[in-house]
C-alpha cells in the first residue's frame, strides 16, 4: 500500500515538473530569453564631441597677443585699478570715462580668484607715457597709464580707465598681462567690439575671426536709457588648465 501511494505521488511530481519544463520551453522561457537579449543587445552610441553637454566641453583659452609690447610696457604698474586719477589728484585725467570689468576662469568655466591683471594703454590722445619725453606736451599728468587688479573669489575684477586714443595704425587697445601662480602667465590685448578702426589694424586683422571675437569686449551703457552714460565694457578670460574647485 505504501509503494503505490509512493509511486502516485512520484507520478504527481514528474508530470508537473513535465508540465513547467513545456511551460517554460513553449510559452514563457524562450520567448522571455529572446526578448531579454533584444532589449540589451544595443549598437554603442557614439558621441561626437560637438554633442556633449556644455559643462563637459573646454572652453577656447583667450589669445595671446601676436606682437610684443615690450617697448610700450611701462618699468613699475601703478598699484590702483584706477587709471583716471592719481593719488590725493585734484583732477581727473583728459578723456573719456570707461569701466572695464571681466571674469576670469579656467577652461571649464570655474573661477580662479587670486589672479592679476595688469594692464597699460594709451591716453586718450594716443600716446604712451612709456614713449614720451617728460616735458612732452601729450603727457597727461593726471592719468596712470597702468594699473593692476586681483580677482575676487568669483573671477572677477575691474578698472576705471579712459578711452584710449588710436596709435599709428593701430586701433584703440588695452595691453594685458594676466598672472596665477598656477596657470601661469597669459599676455593678450583687448579690442572695443565694433569700433570702426578694428578693420584697419594690421594686428587685430593678423588673428583668426574667433579669436577676434574672443579679443574684442562688447559694450553696455552705465544707464541704458541714455546714451551719453558711461560706457561699460565685458572682457571675460579664459585660462587654460583645471582650476582647484572647493564648495563651501
Amino acid at each position: 500500500m505504501r509503494l503505490l501511494f509512493t509511486i502516485f505521488i512520484t507520478f504527481l511530481l514528474c508530470g508537473n515538473i513535465w508540465a513547467q519544463e513545456e511551460y517554460r520551453d513553449e510559452e514563457y522561457y524562450y520567448p522571455t530569453i529572446k526578448k531579454i537579449n533584444q532589449d540589451f543587445n544595443y549598437e554603442p552610441v557614439k558621441v561626437e564631441n560637438n554633442s556633449l553637454p556644455t559643462n563637459f566641453k573646454p572652453l577656447r583659452k583667450t589669445p595671446s597677443r601676436f606682437f610684443s609690447a615690450d617697448l610700450s610696457i611701462p618699468d613699475e604698474f601703478f598699484l590702483s585699478n584706477n587709471l583716471v586719477k592719481k593719488v590725493g589728484a585734484f583732477y581727473r585725467a583728459f578723456g573719456e570715462i570707461i569701466i572695464l570689468q571681466g571674469r576670469i576662469t579656467d577652461s571649464f568655466n570655474v573661477p580662479v580668484s587670486g589672479a592679476v591683471i595688469e594692464i597699460w594703454q594709451a591716453n586718450s590722445a594716443g600716446k604712451y607715457h612709456t614713449l614720451l619725453e617728460n616735458d612732452s606736451g601729450y603727457v597727461d599728468k593726471y592719468f596712470n597709464m597702468s594699473g593692476k587688479s586681483i580677482t575676487d573669489n568669483l573671477g572677477n575684477y575691474y578698472f576705471i580707465t579712459v578711452m584710449p586714443g588710436k596709435t599709428a595704425g593701430r586701433a584703440p587697445h588695452i595691453n594685458a598681462n594676466i598672472r596665477h601662480e598656477k596657470f601661469g602667465m597669459l599676455e593678450t590685448e583687448i579690442y572695443f567690439k565694433g569700433h570702426p578702426d578694428n578693420a584697419k589694424d594690421y594686428q587685430f586683422l593678423a588673428y583668426e575671426k574667433w579669436e577676434r571675437e574672443k579679443l574684442s569686449a562688447p559694450v553696455k551703457y552705465s544707464n541704458i536709457l541714455d546714451a551719453k552714460s558711461i560706457k561699460i565694457f565685458t572682457f571675460n578670460i579664459v585660462l587654460e588648465g583645471v582650476h582647484d574647485y572647493k564648495t563651501f
